[in-house]
């Protein structure tokens, strides 16, 4: 009978170890989910209304997440031994080669990134939050123009969309923010003394806060809040120069411009929502003094003759009507359109209109087509005229 000499056993001994180290550092739990899919994870916690989890993302990094108990079928501990101490076999019982360093990186980065689809379609997170950053260059170009006289101009049109939108299954409270700046420059001429022109400068910012009257949220108390304002400072000729020496005509808060719509929102499904506010108001001001002392936004006086510099308007009823869509990956859509008019005067003889429409279209990852459009209109004037502007540039866009 073979007795191992004290060597071998001291060898056998550490390397029965290795293997029970190398099994346990390999542990890992596999989340089954209500359906076909399943999770694998490295570490597993119950809390009491879900289970939070370490997995392996698609760089191959530790990530954590969690997922609902009412998702979940069963979780699984399960212990798996490394390829270099267990051999694999084919069919026919020979020993299948062992994977290169390369092969097996790029078998774990595949496993991640299927684990990683698994985590994404039956994991829910309350924040979603996007930002988007749009551009677009213009040169025009001309030399001994026969028709007429050269044009030699340089613009530049940029956009910035940040949200952050909270909703959670089974919570009655949710939350929409959102934040649109475009920033619009034009030059004409190329030389370094033809001043820059402001041609649009806007930031707006909509929040939408509500409660719901039930489970599903179809029908929720909620109040809408809408800001706008410019960010830069311009002068006379919409330059960003005092190129005139008439001083500034448009500032930060200068004008700015709030409006408040509480109200009942309906949501008939997951794109609409529908708003209708039986009484909202309008705050409107010139902060800077300068500015309001040319009466361009406020033409209202206060009794010792100047130019006021705050106003307070209701606006009785409004409707506002937000329309959120992607399909696939190819399209995204964000509509928004609000009506409002003061029912203590005549229906249809006063009242505003405002509509934002961002519409984008995939070309890359995370490259869009980004097309802007709004729409102004008073239903006060003698002839009701809306006012429509577009802009059209290339935008990056991230969501996380």
């Amino acid at each position: 009978m073979y007795t191992p000499s004290l060597k071998n056993q001291f060898v056998f001994g550490i390397a029965f170890l290795l293997l029970l180290l190398a099994g346990k550092a390999n542990a890992q739990y596999i989340i089954y989910i209500k359906g076909e899919n399943k999770i694998e994870a490295i570490k597993v916690k119950e809390m009491p209304e879900q289970y939070s989890f370490t997995y392996l993302s698609a760089s191959l990094k530790k990530e954590k997440s969690s997922i609902l108990k009412s998702l979940v079928d069963s979780v699984v501990k399960v212990q798996a031994l490394p390829e270099t101490i267990t051999a694999a076999l084919d069919s026919a019982g020979n020993t299948i080669p062992a994977l290169t360093k390369k092969e097996k990186r790029k078998k774990e980065k595949a496993l991640a990134e299927a684990n990683n689809s698994a985590i994404a379609a039956t994991t829910e997170k309350a924040w979603t939050k996007t930002v988007t950053f749009g551009l677009n260059l213009g040169n025009v170009l001309e030399f001994n123009n026969p028709t007429g006289t050269n044009d030699k101009s340089f613009s530049l049109n940029s956009s910035l969309d940040l949200g952050a939108n909270y909703k959670r299954s089974g919570k009655r409270i949710e939350s929409s923010n959102e934040l649109h700046y475009t920033l619009g420059m034009q030059k004409k001429g190329l030389s370094s003394s033809a001043p820059i022109q402001n041609v649009t400068d806007n930031l707006n910012t909509l929040h939408d806060f509500s409660v719901g009257m039930g489970k599903k949220n179809v029908v929720n108390f909620n109040l809408i809040t809408k800001f706008t304002t410019s960010v830069f400072t311009k002068y006379d000729g919409n330059y960003f120069k005092d190129i005139n020496s008439l001083g500034k005509i448009q500032g930060f808060l200068s004008p700015y411009e709030l409006t408040l719509a509480p109200g009942i929102k309906i949501q008939p499904d997951k794109y609409l929502r529908l708003s209708l506010s039986p009484y909202s108001v309008r705050l409107f001001g010139v902060k800077d003094a300068s500015i309001a002392a040319k009466g361009i936004f406020i033409t209202d006086m206060d009794i010792h003759g100047n130019y006021k510099q705050f106003l307070y308007k209701r606006l009785g009823a409004a409707i506002n009507i937000w329309y959120d869509r992607t399909i696939g990956e190819w399209l995204q859509i964000q509509y928004r359109v609000d009506v409002s008019s003061d029912y203590f005067e005549k229906i249809g003889k006063n009242g505003l209109l405002n509509g934002q429409f961002y519409t984008r279209f995939k070309l890359l990852k995370n490259v869009y087509l980004d097309h802007r459009a709004t729409l102004t209109g008073d239903f006060s004037m003698p002839v009701f005229k809306p006012f429509y502007s577009q802009t059209i540039m290339l935008c990056f866009n991230k969501t996380f």
